[in-house]
């Protein structure tokens, strides 16, 4: 940045300021941070702007001079006095917060991309990429007191009152599951554990699609299987036809018809994808990122958790570090991120294969990172006297509410879960298409 170009900026966070103090209503109108002011007495000013917004207390000129003055701060004090009485007040404070937070970002960027030249670490490209990109994510607010608190979370019990009913999380698709969770909530990993051929891999895209469906973009990264894979099965389950004729192509004819109504709609879903084998947790995280920021994504699936690679010499350290990784990108993004986890395989060898929480392979940070965690069970796989069209999902863990579990429909000829009908009674299935 030049010098015409530094006094420039320094002369655009004046006039904001000194719009703030002068016209209060305009404070709404302006999401920025402190850290964001090229001058850190700029930045000084704005807090204070802040601090006595939160108290309901003015924050005019003369009223903060006096508060400067009294914690001795004269500097400060000599400033606002001049930012009141240049009266550089703009009609577009938007537009100079803007330029502030822009001007802000370019010399971030320039901070990382020396960093990445100096540095002789491996990690240091996606580092640096993490970095830039956050740079674009919704800004949040970390440090908070207790009024401010308290503010924030009946602000969130009004949102969430005045949605006359509305799931406040993004939908599993399933409406008992909802009911128990609560839908999906941003901030949160939820882990869906179970045993190989219980359906987990289905379950999940199917809450993907369900999201999709009524609007939520959506994130799916895969380290198993391919994207052909994949959309075949969704499309399975939306066409209602034996996921078996997909692997030959021998549709009836009046199939074909249905699938080509199935392609169309599929391919308008909010949906993005990455099939990439045992990706790192820096690439998942790193697109991710990108998704959230240019596609706005609302949730993110990953199937599994102990596929991505991770930092550790042993298996439960590199489990551990994804573990804490996907949790806290769930935080960074303000999305959730729902992963499959494998269970470990002794659980077939108990009397009762129902799988717990402990059963998850290769590391107990999975089940303390995560916010809920659901298992898959079907009693058919291992009784062929049992009903084979029942499924149970065993909520485990949730912070947000009680543990128990729900029974669903299984369609195994399409892998496909669905809702029990509370209308026609039990066993009946209330199609979730």
């Amino acid at each position: 940045m030049n010098l015409l170009e530094s006094s420039t900026l320094l002369e655009i966070e004046r006039s904001l300021l000194a719009t703030l103090m002068l016209r209060p209503s305009d404070c709404h109108r302006v999401q920025i941070s402190a850290d964001y002011f090229a001058n850190e007495t700029h930045g000084d000013v704005y807090r204070a702007i802040q601090s006595q917004l939160a108290d309901a207390k003015p924050f005019d000129p003369v009223t903060l001079a006096d508060l400067f003055e009294q914690e001795g701060r004269k500097p400060l004090s000599n400033l606002v006095m001049e930012m009141g009485s240049d009266a550089m007040v703009t009609a577009v404070p938007e537009a100079f917060a803007h330029r502030v937070t822009t001007a802000w970002r370019h010399r971030r960027s320039r901070e990382i991309g020396m960093a990445l030249m100096e540095s002789t670490s491996e990690k240091a490209v996606d580092q640096a990429i993490n970095a830039l990109m956050s740079l674009h994510a919704t800004e949040q607010n970390h440090e908070w007191d207790a009024k401010q608190a308290a503010k924030a979370a009946f602000a969130e019990l009004t949102t969430i009152y005045n949605s006359d009913g509305k799931l406040p999380g993004v939908t599993t698709g399933l409406i008992d599951v909802d009911d128990k969770l609560g839908g999906m909530h941003r901030g949160d990993m939820i882990v869906i554990g179970g045993r190989a051929a219980m359906g987990k891999t289905s379950f999940l895209l199917g809450m993907a699609r369900a999201a999709a469906k009524i609007g939520h973009p959506v994130g799916i990264i895969s380290g198993e299987q391919p994207v052909e894979q994949m959309t075949l099965r969704m499309m399975s389950s939306a066409s209602n036809i034996d996921s078996k004729k997909f692997r030959t192509a021998r549709f009836e004819d009046f199939e074909w018809g249905k699938l080509a109504g199935v392609v169309g709609s599929t391919s308008e879903l909010p949906m993005w994808f990455l099939d990439r084998s045992a990706p790192t947790m820096a690439e998942v995280a790193r697109i991710a990122r990108r998704w959230k920021h240019k596609h706005g994504i609302q949730a993110l699936y990953v199937d599994y958790l102990q596929r991505i690679g991770g930092e550790g010499e042993r298996k439960y350290e590199q489990v551990s570090f994804v573990a804490r990784a996907l949790k806290n990108l769930a935080r960074d993004l303000d999305i959730p991120v729902i992963v499959l986890a494998q269970v470990a395989r002794a659980v077939e060898n108990r009397p009762n294969s129902v799988p717990r929480m402990g059963d998850l392979s290769d590391s107990s940070e999975i089940e303390k990172e995560a916010d809920q965690v659901l298992m898959l069970y079907r009693e058919g796989y291992y009784n062929a006297d049992a009903d084979q069209s029942m499924a149970r999902v065993i909520v485990e863990k949730n912070r947000h509410g009680a543990t128990g579990y729900i029974d669903l429909h299984w369609q195994g000829n399409t892998m496909t879960f669905g809702n029990l009908s509370r209308e026609y009674g039990d066993g009946a299935m209330e199609s979730s298409r």
